[in-house]
């Protein structure tokens, strides 16, 4: 006897159908997740600058002021180097604070952050040998999780967070600018008459694309310009000098955390967060540096009294302005921002 069996099986079309509806909830569910590690690595980002915040608080009620924005030397300068090269960061000086009591045994801020090269002739100043160590720790705090921006060299530890000199109203000079991290005497609560719940002290910024000491000069410019430096003529700073660029790009963003100025360690409220715009500078000092991150819509915010805020990239440019300056007499609210 012969017996036929019937066999059951999926279809072309159904197999299509069901690889098609297979898709559709993929592409629904990666954004999500997607998301979620965002909200992960901002809350992250969130918790380095609340560390930083209590850090500063901790230097304050030590030593009676926050740290400088560049820790000028109180002795006589060798022939070797110049007082530029002593431009000791606030992360530097707040390390203790920081728990991070070792680094900052390995630094002497008695000494230079480098030396003019014996018969001259060298672009760049070799890194005085005695701080080389610490100069080259990474320190995991200093990095927010949403950047992914490569390493720099080894020569260097990086640092996303950066400390406000003011609101650029100067032409970018951080000597003797409106904020609370200056180049000059530190300043305190008590200089903070806005009321530190008002005032800026930290945010973000996007590391560069290149080392510590690299550059470029080609051109067009580098892209992304946001992980960048115009690099203007040395002098006060003009919105032409920085639109020509004429010495070339500076791509080492961020690469030192270590170094007060406005390539690692400071910015300014020019600018709106991730404004268009590169960001320009001298070499040191002046510039105009806009807070910039990865997260969406805007960056970390923290105050000098240490609550956090996220600050829209649409934010208002008076209220964004106004929150920089310590002692300027704005009359700004939370709903603003």
């Amino acid at each position: 006897m012969n017996l036929s069996v019937c066999r059951r099986a999926y279809t072309l079309i159904e197999l299509l159908v069901v690889i098609s509806i297979i898709s559709v909830l993929i592409a629904l569910l990666l954004p999500a997740v997607q998301s979620a590690r965002e909200a992960a690595r901002r809350a992250g980002c969130a918790n380095n600058l609340r560390q930083l915040g209590l850090a500063m608080h901790n230097y304050h009620a030590a030593v009676g002021s926050f740290p400088v924005g560049f820790l000028y030397p109180t002795g006589p300068i060798p022939t070797t180097t110049s007082v530029l090269q002593y431009r000791w960061s606030t992360l530097a000086q707040m390390a203790p604070q920081l728990e991070q009591t070792s680094l900052y045994n390995a630094l002497n801020f008695d000494f230079p952050l480098a030396y003019r090269p014996s018969g001259g002739g060298s672009a760049f100043w070799p890194f005085y040998p005695t701080n080389t160590t610490a100069m080259r720790t990474h320190v995991a705090i200093f990095v927010c999780p949403s950047d992914g921006a490569p390493a720099p060299a080894d020569d260097s530890g990086p640092t996303n967070y950066v400390f406000c000199t003011g609101d650029g109203s100067n032409g970018g000079e951080a000597t003797g600018a409106n904020g609370a991290f200056v180049l000059g005497p530190a300043r305190s609560v008590a200089h903070c008459t806005d009321g530190t719940s008002g005032t800026a002290a930290v945010s973000e910024q996007l590391l560069g694309i290149a080392g510590p000491y690299t550059q470029t000069f080609a051109s067009p410019a580098p892209q992304p310009t946001t992980r960048a430096f115009a690099r203007a003529a040395a002098g006060p700073l003009t919105e032409a000098a920085c639109e020509a660029s004429a010495p070339g790009w500076l791509l080492n963003k961020g690469a030192s955390w270590w170094d007060g100025n406005y390539l690692n360690t400071l910015y300014n409220h020019r600018s709106p967060p991730n404004a268009p715009r590169p960001d320009c500078v001298t070499y040191h000092n002046p510039g105009w540096k806009a807070a910039r991150s990865l997260h969406p819509g805007g960056v970390n915010l923290l105050f000098c009294d240490g609550h956090m805020a996220f600050i829209k990239n649409t934010v208002d440019s008076n209220i964004w302005r106004g929150i920089a300056s310590c002692a300027g007499g704005e009359i700004v609210s939370s709903d603003g921002y």
